[in-house]
């Protein structure tokens, strides 16, 4: 962004222009070292350093950094300024300066929030400066036109400001307009800004020349669904903080649509019935491997994973590493975790108190419908089931009566599978009848729920739930197995309390045990409702099966503040609309996110409801609030080409301002290991053009830093490698030159950024143990991302401290890496111009 030229800021440039101009007229006191004017190889000329610990005012960042923070303790109250992927010269002598996505990963940095800043260097040099970066003032890229189609951490908010988990900037440049341009690693994509940092259009995907038809894509693409489960509860957790809401909501996904590889176990992309090796008609093929467990934890998630009904399956997914699991068979959840290992000593158990009950704060054990494959799943024998079982957790369904009341009932209607008419009459399929239009008496009085269809576990012996049947006969129920309401769910746990510490089961020998399970046992209920338009097989649209998401939502999160138990009920949904609606009204209540396919296709036998990520009529899927879910998007259909960190690192600007040349970090699927890919962006028709060009890797890189033009044809790109703190490392500045479409650049060595003569002592001397300052001086940091011209003889370069990880200069006190910003003074100048 330009500023006004105000009289202070010409001294300043004049300042630099005059301290730049002694370079070439000083000569060095010390014996050993040539007068400037005689030097025949690059030169340090200044230096300037922005310590690590810099901030700027914003948020607290970093609530999602984990590993080894160099001695910082993270959050950190305000935004870290680092990072500088890119830089551009303004005409007043300071900079603009872009850090990347913050933290290195999609999953750590959805509070660091994406700026540019305005920082002014007063360089060290031979004629004086103190070394220093002031940050004047900084933009935020921000998208308040809705211009991005996909999910955004700040997708709800009037502002949208752009996040590290949205997309990673690592490049920048700025249009003769005074617009400016990024290009992103995720998609990869081009964004196109104002010079305030306001999105101007939707982000620009790279068509994959080699698949006509199709573009090319990073695994953290927004338009997988590998990538869109971590956006979609990065923006419903922003959207609870927004409200108040202390607590992360949890992340619950269909088991065998988990991705993981650790401890032994990996998961398989044919595991869900729909999907891998299971093709069903109508669908596109898709792999069952769309929620990495890794990934969704380490953006701050836990995972509970849902129905798990055999032991070895249990204890393949503890050893991968989820939070906690729902199950129709509680008594082999207690067991198998009971037997994990989860440290590996040889000694189960690690997951339990002293007294044998599940550590709740380490692994959370819900009863799925209380007991289903026990006992009548939502009775109150079932939870009796479920508690006796010692579970965490007490995990239900919710509906909504004719007359307002919240009842315990996993479908609309009372199911002739499930339930049976009171009065003996017969009762089938046709007859079934919605609890929306039975008052809570009519149900109670006419149905009773206690059909047993599970296998031979199921039981509905009423001697097996004596605490159901005597809160059932206190309550004047005709059976134990008439329908709850959830309010009766609430009075089990309290009767169960009494029952086994002062009556009849307090000489139980787990009595203690079970009293202690229940005095903290939580509560996991659903809101039960399916937005879509089309019909079931009863012919009602199933929208207009039940009450609305807002009523359902009220009434259930209603009943739990009139029974004090925030803190121990979450309301869970496959319906994002409900649960938004707790967000917003009821924040002391933490909200469980649903995640399944089960689709509709041209299968009678097989054909489900559409739960909740399949899209409806070619729209998105209506179950998410609006938030995008690329439905079977996925490696399976479209090839994931640029690999992880592998997108635009580096982009130039034609020097009449006309094109870009956005250049990929890393080489694509299928191409050479060591060649990366150029592309020409015509900024007046806002497209890709077809040209290419190729960059071909030193046999010691394995990276690029960044990529600028100087003349029609001729630019600069930094190549490294991944060490840091190695002064034998690889980090060089190259000069290329442009050649035919489809051809490999020309390039030849400019500067070797670990040998640069330093003969003006301007680095000083090394202390403390850092390396890499005196003559030669040396840059050791992990990634140096930044270049820009300064004149015709001089080149400004800036390293991504990539804070607080990295450690390059600050090898003896283990130090994060600061900003540091060089001028070098090159031998021969530069052939500025067009």
């Amino acid at each position: 962004m330009h500023y006004p030229r105000s009289q202070s800021h010409l001294v300043r440039l004049a300042a630099l222009a005059a301290a730049l101009a002694t370079l070439g007229a000083c000569s060095s006191d010390d014996g050993d070292t040539p007068p400037s004017s005689a030097f025949n190889e690059p030169i340090l000329a200044g230096r300037a350093v922005l310590p690590a610990t810099t901030f700027a005012d914003g948020p607290s960042s970093g609530h999602y950094l984990s590993g080894d923070l160099n001695g910082q303790t993270a959050p950190f109250a305000k935004q870290p300024v680092q990072g500088f992927s890119a830089t551009l010269k303004n005409a007043d002598g300071s900079f603009l300066a872009m850090p990347d996505n913050g933290y290195g990963s999609l999953e750590n940095s959805a509070d660091f929030y994406l700026r540019v800043y305005t920082i002014r260097p007063n360089f060290k040099t031979q004629s004086g400066g103190d070394g220093s970066v002031k940050v004047e003032n900084f933009i935020s890229l921000r998208d308040p036109n809705k211009l991005i189609p996909f999910t955004i951490t700040n997708q709800f908010s009037s502002e949208r400001l752009l996040t590290g988990a949205d997309f990673d900037i690592e490049s920048m440049q700025r249009a003769s307009d005074g617009t400016l341009w990024f290009g992103d690693e995720f998609g990869p994509f081009l964004l196109h800004t104002d010079k305030n940092g306001v999105l101007l259009e939707a982000p620009i995907s790279l068509p994959d020349a080699e698949n006509p038809g199709k573009f090319i894509r990073s695994p953290q693409n927004p338009y997988y669904e590998e990538a869109s489960a971590v956006r979609v509860m990065n923006a419903v957790r922003a959207h609870a903080q927004s409200f108040g809401a202390t607590r992360p909501p949890v992340f619950s996904p269909y088991h065998v649509m988990l991705k993981y590889d650790v401890n032994g176990v990996k998961s398989s992309p044919d595991a869900h019935y729909a999907r891998g090796a299971n093709p069903q008609p109508g669908l596109t093929a898709a792999t069952s491997e769309v929620f990495d467990i890794a990934s969704l934890k380490s953006a701050g998630y836990s995972l509970v994973t849902w129905t798990v009904n055999d032991k070895p399956r249990m204890s393949e997914l503890l050893k991968a590493g989820v939070s906690g699991i729902i199950s129709d068979r509680p008594d082999l959840l207690l067991e198998a975790v009971r037997e994990f290992d989860a440290n590996k000593d040889g000694t189960p158990g690690d997951y339990l108190l002293a007294d044998g009950r599940i550590d709740a704060s380490k692994f959370d054990a819900q009863g799925h419908r209380g007991a289903r494959n026990l006992r009548p799943e939502n009775t109150l024998p079932a939870f009796e089931a479920a508690l006796d079982n010692l579970m965490t957790t007490l995990e239900t369904d919710s509906g909504i009566t004719k007359d307002g009341v919240s009842v315990l009932k996993h479908d609309p209607y009372i199911e002739a599978q499930k339930c049976r008419r009171a009065d003996g009459q017969p009762y089938a399929f046709a007859d079934e009848v919605l609890i929306k239009h039975l008052t809570l008496a009519q149900l109670q009085s006419g149905y009773v729920c206690d059909k047993l269809f599970r296998g031979p576990e199921q039981r509905n012996d009423v001697a097996l739930s004596p605490v159901s049947a005597q809160l059932a006969t206190a309550k004047g129920y005709i059976s134990p197995y008439v329908l709850p309401k959830t309010q009766d769910l609430f009075d089990l746990v309290s009767a169960y309390i009494t029952y086994y510490s002062t009556g009849a089961g307090a000489s139980h020998p787990a009595a203690a045990q079970r009293v202690a399970n229940a005095r903290q046992v939580r509560f996991n209920i659903e809101t039960k409702l399916n937005p879509r338009s089309d019909s079931d097989a009863h012919g009602n649209v199933y929208r207009e099966r039940t009450v609305s998401a807002q009523q359902m939502a009220d009434t259930l999160a209603g009943l739990i503040v009139a029974n004090n138990l925030q803190a121990r009920a979450d309301i869970q949904s496959f319906d994002f609309r409900s649960l938004l609606r707790v967000q917003e009204k009821f924040p002391a209540i933490r909200t469980v996110y649903l995640f399944g396919d089960f689709p509709i296709y041209p299968d009678p036998a097989n054909s489900d409801d559409g739960t909740n990520m399949q899209d409806e009529a070619g729209q998105n899927t209506p179950w998410m609030a609006g938030l995008y879910w690329p439905y079977r998007s996925t490696a399976t259909s479209l090839p994931m080409r640029a690999k992880r960190s592998g997108g635009f690192e580096g982009m130039a600007l034609s020097s009449d301002g006309s094109k870009l040349y956005p250049l990929l970090e890393l080489p694509l699927a299928g191409h050479d290991a060591k060649t990366l890919l150029i592309s020409e962006f015509d900024l007046a028709s806002r497209s890709y053009t077809g040209k290419q060009f190729k960059y071909v890797l030193d046999a010691k890189g394995t990276n690029i830093g960044d990529f600028i033009l100087y003349n029609a044809s001729e630019g600069i790109v930094i190549e490294r490698d991944g060490s840091q703190g190695d002064l034998n490392g690889f980090k060089k500045l190259f000069q290329i030159k442009l050649g035919a479409n489809g051809t490999a650049v020309s390039k030849t060595e400019l500067v070797n950024l670990m040998a640069l003569k330093d003969p003006h002592g301007i680095s000083g001397k090394n202390s403390n143990g850092d390396v890499g300052l005196g003559n030669p001086f040396a840059m050791p940091f992990n990634t140096i991302e930044d270049v820009v011209v300064i004149d015709e003889n001089t080149l400004g370069v800036l390293d991504d401290n990539n804070f607080p990880f990295s450690v390059g200069r600050h090898l003896g006190s283990k130090q994060p890496d600061d900003n540091e910003f060089i001028l070098i003074k090159l031998p021969k100048p530069l052939a500025l111009g067009k």
